[in-house]
């Protein structure tokens, strides 16, 4: 009988934790994709209240306001791959992940900012044109240049290092990590296009998107993730 009541007990207490366990998962998720969110608020307002008259300066405009974006989104990754138990809790892990990585992830999306900016240019020019073979791969081009900044957030979060040296393990482990930011972009791009029919996508896309690419990351390159 003493046997029974203590396994009993022991496996209501496992129920338990592992409810809280995945309650503590959620509300992390929800916190930390808000934060996203709020920190980069003021694209929002601009893509609401802005009607751009001319389309070259609402390019310039978008690339000076997406700067945020990807210090910001390492922040996410970073708080999001946190174990609850060592970590401080989800909003101070993102105001440490922001400031960590603030320089490196800075001068990445100003360069990224760059030559998006001046790809999207020279696309609208092709366009008119009805040169829609060029018009085409440029916008491919975007899309890699995309994946290429992304792939460099794990590498920042995880392994830190000068921006020389990030840039330098990304190129050596391409391939693999290109994998991981593909997977992001979609999440992302989903949760945004099905975010105006259901709003639940954009309550967890941008963490579920960090998770999954820092997940990919962790597995295509063999690390053990008990090291964050």
């Amino acid at each position: 009988m003493k046997d029974n009541s203590r396994n009993k007990k022991t496996n209501e207490q496992l129920a338990k934790s592992s409810v809280k366990k995945a309650v503590d998962g959620v509300y992390d998720l929800i916190m930390g994709n808000a934060l996203f969110m709020l920190f980069n608020l003021h694209i929002l307002l601009f893509l609401l209240f802005y009607n751009p008259t001319n389309i070259v300066m609402y390019y310039l405009y978008m690339a000076v306001l997406s700067l945020n974006l990807l210090p910001s989104y390492s922040a996410l990754l970073y708080a999001v791959s946190r174990k609850r138990a060592e970590g401080k809790g989800i909003f101070k892990d993102f105001v440490k992940g922001y400031r960590e990585n603030l320089k490196s992830s800075l001068l990445i999306g100003l360069l990224g900012a760059v030559l998006i900016t001046f790809t999207l240019y020279n696309a609208l020019f092709f366009y008119i044109s009805e040169m829609n073979l060029v018009y085409v791969l440029l916008q491919l081009l975007i899309f890699f240049m995309l994946f290429t900044i992304l792939a460099t957030v794990p590498v920042m979060v995880h392994e830190k290092g000068t921006l020389k040296e990030v840039l330098g393990k990304t190129m050596n482990r391409f391939f693999r990590l290109m994998l991981g930011a593909a997977a992001a972009v979609v999440i992302l791009l989903m949760s945004v296009y099905l975010g105006r029919i259901v709003i639940m996508t954009l309550i967890f896309g941008f963490a579920l998107a960090a998770m999954a690419q820092n997940a990919l990351y962790f597995r295509l390159l063999g690390q053990s993730q008990n090291r964050i």
